[in-house]
């Protein structure tokens, strides 16, 4: 098994870099073409991070067994606003006997019964997981049904019971650990259930979306029960609800193979009728698009739709996107998930790049299908992020780290984008068929992902995903050249030296474009080195040299002399600086952050597995000297325990990470 390794890489240089003539490689000066993503990014943080830190481990029960089925029979009184419910779980054991099965439900929402297998049966609660008695040892291959009666206030973050023009608007939104808030599951990715049934009875008038197909909508008089069920594997922070008096109306899409075509079922807002029609009428074809670029649409045997919601940017619910507009960009994205993220799905939150770069990377590749090849490159160089921090999300229990517009979604939308660069369609597309064959309904890590394209490609691209993903920043190409003559003829020289400081070489295959006075040379050199120098045959004289024409790497590049010259002193970026002293220390340590420019000054303690301990400073701070004191606790106030601790610091012009020893 490969392994990978976090790097913290200080930004570039200003000075000299400054005033050369700076070519970002994919990038624009354009705006962001899709302000959608980071209203998506910013809803799906804000809520998240209002709920509060959520410990997102799993107990050790939850280890040995495997979901089968949820059945949830709720009753919504948004007058009230009460959630009575009454969900079953049924479950497979396995790896070890179980004599309770733990649950994840809020410790807000009251638990009023519980059976199991039928029986009435007891139950205990720890924070938020509920741990209910089976009655008996289970052993492996066994299976068990628990179901957990429940009521109380869901409202907060990830349910709503709002309104939308006048009229009630209930809402879910559970990404990342929301499910938790208001029905009693696993909460976790690793663990999707076969199926679900969700009943859901509100106030006549009102119109449940959910998942799946509609099996039932019953008329009780006062009331209205609407039965929804799904047959594919589903996990639970994508089991949604949208509830409002909608206006509902199909379009219909024609499966790859033929055969009966699949109902596109709409929800929206009465006032919104009209207005929607335009976008809405390309969400067929953006299904056909996908699929033939990535394989069936997944969910063919039910449906995929729409449903308003009150939140900007939308939801990817399985089946049936929550959308809080109706732009082209931002229903390509949201459908795009039901591939990248709803079919396959992030094993965790730090690899939500898998999820959401994915899902971006698709607004492009939907406007290369429909407005061709350079409106793509432009999209794609709109989206082009140069800044600090790792795709790879360090610390999930930060919500605005897991939804960053800029790394979760742009750069990481850059590294499909790089993929493609460095296989060529044919690899890059048989790659995500291949993906698709091994982990369809699954859930998936970066690793898995890599491997499976290493093994479709035959190439090893450990170190690509290691400096996209788990790297920062990006190359800084200087370059010149010359050409000289040789009993063959004509030769390019080409020299290229990376620049950027406190990073080591990028490696990759660099395309490079030579225009001569017979015609263009499109050729690719590997570049891994600080400083290389390539010998490329041309046919006449050389006119032009340009590298990465095309825009496949995330960088920037400046033509330079550098031919017959040393090389530019390129003076390194004005990096922070971070001291602790003393160094072991008891109690308390002082850490001196040192910064040549005023910005944002982020400082905080880790501890040894990646865990956020305190926070020092989260704040815009003026250039120079800042003393910071950190006591050996928790950010409750706690003491914490002997042992190493990394402190991180994040400043716009570099990072740096600082280990510490506390010994009692």
């Amino acid at each position: 098994m490969k392994h990978h390794a976090r790097s913290v890489r200080p930004s570039r240089g200003a000075g000299l870099l400054a005033s050369l003539l700076v070519l970002a490689c994919g990038a624009a000066a354009a705006p962001d073409p899709a302000p959608h993503r980071f209203q998506e990014a910013a809803t799906k943080a804000r809520l998240a991070a209002a709920a509060g830190r959520v410990e997102t481990e799993k107990t050790a029960g939850q280890d040995f067994y495997d979901v089968l089925h949820y059945d949830l029979d709720l009753t919504l009184n948004p007058a009230a606003r009460i959630l009575t419910g009454q969900v079953a779980t049924t479950a497979r054991v396995v790896g070890s006997p179980l004599s309770s099965l733990d649950l994840d439900l809020k410790s807000t929402m009251a638990v009023t019964a519980a059976t199991a297998a039928g029986v009435a049966t007891t139950w205990s609660r720890s924070g938020d997981v509920l741990s209910v008695d089976l009655g008996r040892v289970h052993v492996p291959g066994e299976t068990v049904t628990v179901s957990v009666s429940y009521q109380g206030n869901p409202a907060g973050s990830y349910f709503g019971w709002s309104s939308a023009g006048g009229q009630t608007m209930i809402w879910t939104l559970s990404e990342p650990y929301g499910s938790r808030h208001w029905w009693p599951c696993k909460d976790l990715n690793t663990d999707k259930a076969d199926s679900v049934d969700v009943r859901v009875t509100v106030p006549d008038g009102l119109i449940v979306a959910s998942n799946g197909l509609l099996a039932s909508e019953t008329d009780n008089g006062a009331t209205r029960t609407f039965q929804w069920r799904t047959r594919y594997p589903i996990v639970p922070y994508l089991v949604s609800l949208a509830i409002h008096p909608y206006t509902r109306f199909s379009h219909w899409y024609t499966p790859l193979a033929g055969g009966d075509p699949m109902e596109v079922q709409y929800f929206v807002y009465p006032s919104h009728y009209e207005a929607v029609q335009a976008n809405y009428a390309k969400t067929v074809p953006m299904i056909t698009a996908f699929a033939q670029a990535f394989g069936e649409y997944p969910f063919v045997q039910e449906k995929y739709g729409h449903a308003e919601f009150t939140w900007g940017g939308g939801m990817e619910h399985q089946t049936i996107t929550s959308l809080g507009g109706y732009s082209e960009d931002l229903i390509s994205h949201e459908l795009a998930h039901q591939w990248w993220g709803d079919m396959i799905t992030c094993a965790d939150f730090h690899h939500i790049w898998l999820n959401e770069g994915f899902a971006t990377w698709c607004e492009a590749y939907w406007k290369e299908r429909t407005a061709g090849v350079a409106t793509y490159r432009a999209y794609m160089a709109a989206a082009a992020y140069l800044g600090p921090g790792t795709v790879y999300v360090e610390d999930t229990s930060d919500f605005w780290a897991i939804f960053d517009g800029n790394l979760s979604y742009n750069k990481g939308s850059w590294v499909v984008h790089m993929l493609r660069g460095v296989l060529g369609d044919e690899d890059f597309f048989a790659g995500l068929a291949a993906y698709r064959e091994q982990y369809a309904y699954g859930s998936v890590t970066t690793e898995q992902f890599r491997d499976v394209m290493e093994q479709v490609s035959g190439r090893d691209l450990d170190s690509f995903f290691q400096q996209w993903v788990y790297g920062e920043y990006y190359p800084f190409y200087l370059y010149d050249w010359e050409t000289t003559t040789h009993a063959d003829g004509l030769v390019l020289n080409l020299a290229v030296t990376q620049t950027q400081a406190g990073a080591g070489p990028f490696a990759m295959p660099l395309p490079v474009r030579v225009t001569t006075a017979a015609g263009v040379v499109d050729t690719v050199v590997w570049n891994d080195a600080v400083a290389q120098s390539y010998r490329i045959a041309v046919p006449g004289a050389v006119t032009g040299v340009t590298l990465d024409p095309d825009g496949w790497i995330l960088c920037e590049k400046a033509a330079v002399p550098l031919m017959g010259t040393a090389a530019p002193e390129i003076p390194p970026a004005a990096a922070p600086r971070l001291t602790c002293a003393p160094n072991p220390f008891n109690p308390e340590t002082e850490a001196v952050v040192a910064t040549a420019a005023a910005g944002r000054v982020d400082l905080a303690v880790h501890d040894a597995a990646g865990r956020l301990i305190e926070v020092l400073c989260a704040a815009d701070l003026p250039a120079g000297e800042h003393r910071f004191r950190w006591r050996g606790r928790d950010d409750a106030g706690r003491a914490v325990a002997s042992g190493t601790y990394f402190l991180r610091l994040r400043t716009p012009s570099g990072a740096v990470l600082r280990p510490v020893a506390l010994v009692r």
